[in-house]
């Protein structure tokens, strides 16, 4: 197995010197090339000593690890994300098939986390879209004015601004996407993932198959659970568990 070098982002010290004695006694071919407290130094180091891997912590003061990600035009590193925060795991980290521990984790956890490092690396192949370059255009793009997300596809990336989707239906382990044009896309996704995602965009899953737009709904059609009219004149079922959560947030719209 090939040396990987790596470097720890945490502003907690303790962490750093936690993970480190893990990585040594129990992953030894990591070698650990610093341990640093700030986006502000990690910066600086990454450029510095070219690591093949970045430990990242998400939540740290002053700047968190998603804004050390956004300093790079392009990342050239692999990332483990650490974090006590479960929320983060959830949402965009996940969507995008990237690796996070989340704290306390096991040396059997680490080492899990290690194995698909190597088999992405592995698999690396020089057109194929990192995952991580897909998860820093979502973070960006999530947070503007006219949000969009990136759709990993056979031949790349599509761009679509999330007001143009209407609706997100599972079908299996893909997810098809309708679109304000009527046009469809099939994404290799499950809907779970599209509903980590998308909910604090105003998307509810209001069935076990359907994601909806709630800026795209028209109307509500009464019923044990009832019918979502959307923008594009298809009917939504509603399950009956999600009846009362839906009524109470669609209110809103």
């Amino acid at each position: 197995m090939s040396e990987i070098k790596a470097i720890i982002v945490d502003d907690e010290q303790h962490c750093i010197d936690a993970l480190q004695a893990m990585l040594q006694k129990k992953c030894p071919e990591v070698t650990v090339l610093a341990g640093v407290n700030s986006v502000r130094e990690a910066r600086q180091l990454i450029d510095e000593l070219q690591p093949d891997l970045v430990f990242l912590d998400v939540e740290m003061p002053h700047q968190n690890g998603f804004e050390l990600l956004k300093l790079f035009d392009k990342v050239t590193f692999d990332v483990i994300f650490t974090t006590a925060y479960e929320q983060y795991a959830l949402k965009a980290i996940k969507f995008n098939a990237l690796d996070y521990l989340l704290k306390p984790f096991s040396v059997q956890e680490l080492q899990e986390a290690l194995r698909k490092f190597h088999e992405r690396r592995m698999q690396k192949q020089d057109t194929a879209i990192a995952p991580l370059e897909v998860f820093l255009q979502n973070m960006k793009t999530l947070q503007q004015t006219n949000k969009k997300i990136a759709l990993p596809t056979i031949n790349g990336l599509v761009f679509m601004p999330v007001q143009n989707i209407v609706r997100c239906e599972s079908t299996g382990n893909y997810t098809k996407i309708f679109f304000t044009d009527k046009k469809q896309l099939l994404v290799s996704k499950p809907l779970k993932e599209f509903e980590e995602l998308l909910t604090d965009v105003d998307f509810f899953r209001v069935h076990n198959s359907h994601l909806i737009n709630l800026q795209q709904m028209d109307s509500y059609l009464q019923g044990e659970g009832g019918f979502a009219l959307m923008s594009d004149g298809t009917q939504v079922e509603v399950s009956r568990r999600r009846k009362a959560e839906f009524l109470k947030k669609a209110m809103h719209f």
